[in-house]
């Protein structure tokens, strides 16, 4: 840059013709205050003018005191005597559904306790979405307080709409692979017709878990009175034969 635009009033600050553009691109720019800070924004520009630092300092983390070690404080020093003893936590009884069972003494719950402890059958009738679906006739193996029974020997029996279409075949007969001889199989279901469109279904389970929310009511199929105590007494009757002696005269 020559001297000519030095004296240019398009590059002094203070002149009403200064170019900044052209000043950017001028390295002979002298400023009025070279001590002056640099500041990035006009925000920035403004708080330095009303007094107020740009930049908060940050405060100083406070210093961490080091706390006391452990192995420098004094010990309480106790006699043979004084020292803790630890006693043996007792152990806990462990609660289930069988041990629960056992704690219902009143109520409709002593009922199929009674008979599951007497192994009397009970009929429990099942329901639908809109009505009674059947029965199972079985003994009560266990039980809680949501009425939720576990049945043994189990014989269902249920109605149901008849089914018009045949049922699929077996996978034996399709020809795919031969089911494992120790698979589960379903038990084997009878059917009777049973009014218009519907027929009556019978099938023997061993085990079964019916839930107490689908459970209406509860019957003992067959009743046995406890058995009494018997008590034998033996009285003994004791007979006193009179005689009675007339004296002839």
């Amino acid at each position: 840059m020559s001297d000519s635009e030095m004296s240019d009033d398009s590059l002094n600050v203070s002149s009403e013709a200064f170019d900044p553009l052209r000043a950017l691109y001028s390295s002979k720019v002298r400023l009025p205050c070279p001590s002056a800070p640099i500041l990035d924004n006009i925000s920035k520009y403004t708080s330095y003018l009303r007094g107020q630092q740009a930049k908060k300092e940050k405060p100083k983390e406070e210093e961490a005191v080091p706390e006391p070690s452990t192995s420098s404080l004094p010990g309480r020093r106790f006699l043979p005597h004084q020292m803790p003893v630890k006693a043996p936590r007792p152990a806990r009884f462990s609660r289930d559904v069988l041990t629960r069972s056992e704690e219902v003494s009143e109520g409709p719950l002593s009922v199929l306790r009674a008979c599951m402890d007497r192994r009397l059958r009970v009929k429990v009738y099942t329901r639908n979405m809109s009505g009674v679906r059947g029965h199972c006739e079985a003994f009560i193996a266990a039980f809680d307080k949501h009425w939720n029974l576990a049945l043994e020997d189990v014989r269902e029996v249920w109605r149901r709409k008849r089914r018009r279409k045949v049922p699929a075949l077996d996978s034996v007969v399709r020809g795919s692979c031969t089911p494992h001889p120790a698979r589960y199989k379903p038990p084997r279901v009878t059917t009777v017709p049973f009014g218009r469109g519907m027929e009556m279904c019978e099938r023997h389970v061993g085990q079964l878990l019916v839930r107490g929310e689908q459970i209406v009511l509860v019957a003992v199929a067959e009743y046995k009175p406890p058995a009494k105590a018997v008590t034998t007494t033996t009285t003994t009757t004791t007979t006193t034969t009179t005689t009675a002696t007339s004296s002839k005269s």
